[in-house]
């Protein structure tokens, strides 16, 4: 009978090539000879009938064909490999969990505590992917997602975790003769650095402190709080940062955070997940785990702390 599938083979081949852009890189990744995978890459285009890959320099890279099958499998490819590695570690609870996550909540917050996760769940393997954009979907292979905004994902299920308080952060390098900011109404005149996925929270800031006369939508954005708090620590200007995200930096007095109470926003960090999840062993542990570790829903939050 007539195959409608290219070999497993062919299209790990292909994954491999796809993801290092080097034919070499990929044979020895695969521990093959680059002439085996010239081979299945060959055999995988004759299948198709399509060109996938293209000389680029020394490199190579996919065709627009190409990157669109690629897009296509190479999550199929993530879940078969998932499954077969709980499948080989035939242990209750145990197996392989990948999970995506904003940069600086991974490095601040999540992978300090993972020792003690470790600890009480030996037999499960994480494996972190690529962070999600704001509208991007969780893709096939990713058992679950951190998240930051306001807890609403369309077809997810989002449990709060942390970062809904806010506070204003410094460099005490920043003043001249040692001075600081003490009072809302110091950061008049100063430089504001804001988060793009937060664009309100310095507005929410001064009006919670009664706060007149400065424009709280001006100065420069940042894809990611690791950047806005690098650019604090360099007296680049103020940031607005969820508390959470810079106790190690407060602690060593790198940056002071002495200007009025710490603000509420309506957003924060998030475990995205789908229901059907629940029913996997390592997730639910997981998931039971970090739900003791997570910050109490502030009162004063918005609704959607809840969803």
């Amino acid at each position: 009978m007539k195959r409608n599938c290219p070999t497993i083979q062919e299209l790990l081949a292909f994954d491999a090539v796809a993801r290092y852009k080097s034919v070499t890189d990929a044979a020895n990744a695969l521990c093959i000879t680059v002439s085996a995978v010239s081979k299945q890459l060959s055999g995988l285009e004759s299948f198709v009938d399509r060109p996938l890959l293209e000389k680029s320099g020394r490199s190579v890279r996919l065709t627009p064909q190409g990157m669109g099958y690629w897009q296509k499998i190479s999550g199929a490819l993530r879940v078969i490999e998932t499954a077969t590695f709980e499948l080989r570690a035939d242990v209750s609870g145990a197996g392989l969990l990948t999970l995506a996550s904003t940069p600086t909540f991974l490095t601040k917050w999540l992978i300090p505590r993972l020792p003690a996760f470790r600890l009480q769940h030996p037999g499960i393997t994480l494996s972190f992917s690529q962070h999600l954009g704001p509208a991007e979907d969780i893709p096939a292979g990713v058992d679950a997602a951190i998240r930051y905004g306001s807890g609403d994902w369309h077809g997810l299920v989002s449990e709060y975790i942390a970062g809904k308080e806010f506070v204003v952060i410094w460099s005490p390098g920043m003043l001249p003769g040692g001075a600081s900011i003490l009072n809302p109404g110091d950061i008049a005149g100063k430089t504001l650095l804001h988060h793009e996925e937060a664009p309100m929270a310095w507005r929410q800031w001064a009006v919670r402190h009664g706060v007149a006369g400065i424009d709280t939508l001006a100065g420069p954005r940042f894809a990611q709080y690791s950047a806005a708090i690098q650019a604090a620590v360099s007296g680049l200007g103020i940031a607005l940062v969820p508390r959470m995200l810079v106790l190690d930096e407060l602690a060593q007095g790198v940056l002071h955070c002495h200007c009025g109470e710490p603000v509420l926003v309506d957003q924060g960090h998030y475990l995205c997940f789908r229901p059907d999840r629940l029913e996997t062993p390592a997730f639910s542990a997981f998931r039971a785990w970090i739900g003791r570790e997570c910050e109490p829903v502030p009162d004063s939050a918005d609704s959607s702390a809840s969803r």
